[in-house]
C-alpha cells in the first residue's frame, strides 16, 4: 500500500467545524472595514515576480529568501503573492481606480505565501485581510484607518494589545538619517550578527528590526529616525499623534519599528499582543507615498494595513470570542430500509431541502444501526426511515435523536415534517 501524501510543511488544512469559524472571523473583520467605506477587490493568487521586487524591495527578506517563484511555459517569471498591497496597487493602476482627484478605499482578503520557518501564527500559506486608502491623503486618513483597527480590537476583545507607532520620514529626510545610521552600525559591527552586517550594506533600516539578543544593546542605542525628520514629516507625525490622542487611542512610540518592506514612508504602526508569543503582530501597516508612482501609476499617497486571520483566530480563541457554531449542519438524515424505498427517500430529501431543512440521505446499507451511526457523524437532529410497512402505507417514521420520540407522517406531508423539525432546531 503506498504511503499517503500529506500537506506540505507549513501548510495547514482547516477542516469542519473550524472552517466555518475561520470564514466567520474573516467575514466579521471585513464587516468592520465595510463600516469604514472600504470596497472589496478580488486579487489573483500570483503576479509577475517583478511587481514584488520593485515594490517590496529586492534587498528585503521577502524577495531574497521567502517568495515562491516559478516560470511558466513561456519563460515568464511569476510569484505567488507574498503580500497584498502591491497586488492591489497594480490592479488599482491598471483599472484606473488610483486617481489624484479622489480618495478610494479598497480592501482584499485571501491566502498569501512565504517560505518561512513554520511556527504558531506563522505558516507558509497564511491568510490576510487588508485595506488601502489611495488619493490626496492627509495625516487624518492615517488616524482614521488606525481607529478602524482599534475598533476591531475592541469588537473581538483582543487580549493584551498595544499599538506601536513610528515615523519613517520621507525621501527628503531619510537619506541623511540612513547615512548616520550606517556610520553608527559600522562603528559597532563587531557587536552585530552576520545578518546585520549584510543589511548594513544593502538595507540598513532593516537592521533595526533584528531580533538576535546579542544585537539588542547596540540597536537600542542607535540614532532614532524621529530625531532627523524634516519639518514636513515632523508635522505629519505630530498630527497623527494628536489625532490618536483626541480619539483616546493609546499608543507607544517605537523608534525601531521599520517594518519589513521598503515602500513605507512617514507613519508606520503595528498592533501587537503578548498573548501570541513570538509572533506578536496581528495587524500592521503604514504610509507609502511613492509606491503608486513607482509601479507606473499617478503620484498619489497611499496608506494601508494587513491583519493576519490565523493570528486573529488565535487571539479570539484566547479571548473566548470565536464565532459560535450554527445550528447542527444536518437537521435530518433520511434512510431507506430497503432498495425499493430509495426513490421515496430521495424525494423526501429533495423536498426537505426545498423547505430549507438541511438534509442528507444515507442510501447504502440496509442496517438501521448504520443509519444511526451516520446520523451521529453528521450531528443530525432527526432520522427519518422508510421500510416495507411504511412503503405499503405511504408513511415515513421520523425520530428525534435527542429525545427518542418517534412520529409517523404521510410521505408527502413535507410541510408538517419541516415545521416540526424547525420547532426543535430553531426554538422561538
Amino acid at each position: 500500500m503506498p504511503s499517503p501524501i500529506r500537506a506540505p510543511r507549513g501548510i495547514k488544512d482547516i477542516i469542519p467545524p473550524d472552517a466555518f469559524r475561520f470564514e466567520k472571523v474573516l467575514k466579521e473583520a471585513e464587516e468592520i472595514l465595510e463600516l469604514g467605506g472600504f470596497q472589496k477587490i478580488l486579487l489573483p493568487l500570483f503576479e509577475s515576480a517583478a511587481l514584488f521586487s520593485r515594490s517590496i524591495g529586492g534587498a528585503t527578506d521577502i524577495v531574497e529568501k521567502e517568495m515562491y517563484t516559478f516560470s511558466d511555459k513561456g519563460g515568464d517569471l511569476f510569484a505567488l503573492r507574498p503580500e497584498g498591497t502591491a497586488s492591489l496597487l497594480r490592479a488599482a493602476i491598471e483599472h484606473h481606480l488610483a486617481d489624484p482627484g479622489r480618495i478610494v478605499r479598497l480592501s482584499y482578503s485571501g491566502p498569501m505565501f512565504r517560505h518561512e520557518r513554520p511556527q504558531a501564527g506563522r505558516l507558509r500559506q497564511f491568510h490576510q485581510l487588508g485595506g488601502e486608502i489611495l488619493g490626496p491623503l492627509t495625516p487624518s486618513e492615517d488616524v482614521d484607518l488606525i481607529a478602524l483597527i482599534y475598533k476591531m480590537a475592541g469588537a473581538f476583545s483582543i487580549p493584551s494589545w498595544t499599538l506601536l507607532l513610528n515615523n519613517m520620514g520621507c525621501p527628503d529626510c531619510r537619506p541623511a538619517y540612513r547615512e548616520i545610521l550606517v556610520e553608527y552600525l559600522k562603528k559597532h559591527q563587531q557587536d552585530l550578527c552576520a545578518t546585520c552586517h549584510h543589511r548594513t550594506l544593502v538595507n540598513p533600516l532593516r537592521v533595526l528590526d533584528c531580533k538576535i539578543p546579542s544585537c539588542q544593546i547596540v540597536l537600542e542605542a542607535a540614532p532614532r529616525i524621529t530625531d532627523f525628520l524634516c519639518d514636513k514629516s515632523r508635522l505629519h507625525f505630530l498630527e497623527v499623534k494628536s489625532g490618536l490622542e483626541a480619539l483616546e487611542i493609546p499608543y507607544t512610540l517605537s523608534h525601531r519599528l521599520v517594518r519589513g518592506l521598503d515602500y513605507y514612508t512617514e507613519t508606520t504602526f503595528e498592533f501587537v499582543s503578548d498573548a501570541l508569543g513570538a509572533q506578536s503582530t496581528w495587524a500592521a501597516g503604514g504610509r507609502y507615498d511613492g509606491l503608486c508612482q513607482e509601479l507606473g501609476g499617478p503620484d498619489i499617497p497611499g496608506f494601508g494595513f494587513a491583519a493576519g486571520i490565523e493570528r486573529l483566530w488565535l487571539l479570539r480563541e484566547k479571548a473566548g470570542t470565536l464565532p459560535v457554531l450554527p445550528s447542527p449542519p444536518v437537521w435530518l438524515t433520511v434512510f431507506p430500509l430497503l432498495q425499493e424505498a430509495r426513490p421515496s427517500a430521495l424525494r423526501l430529501v429533495q423536498e426537505m431541502r426545498n423547505l430549507s431543512i438541511p438534509t442528507t440521505g444515507y442510501f447504502g446499507s440496509g442496517k438501521i444501526k448504520s443509519a444511526f451511526r451516520q446520523a451521529e457523524r453528521d450531528r443530525s437532529r432527526f432520522l427519518a426511515f422508510i421500510g416495507e410497512d411504511e412503503l405499503a402505507s405511504g408513511t415515513v417514521q421520523v425520530k428525534n435523536l435527542g429525545t427518542g420520540e418517534q412520529i409517523s407522517y404521510g410521505l408527502k406531508e413535507w410541510n408538517r415534517i419541516a415545521q416540526e423539525i424547525q420547532k426543535t432546531v430553531l426554538p422561538s
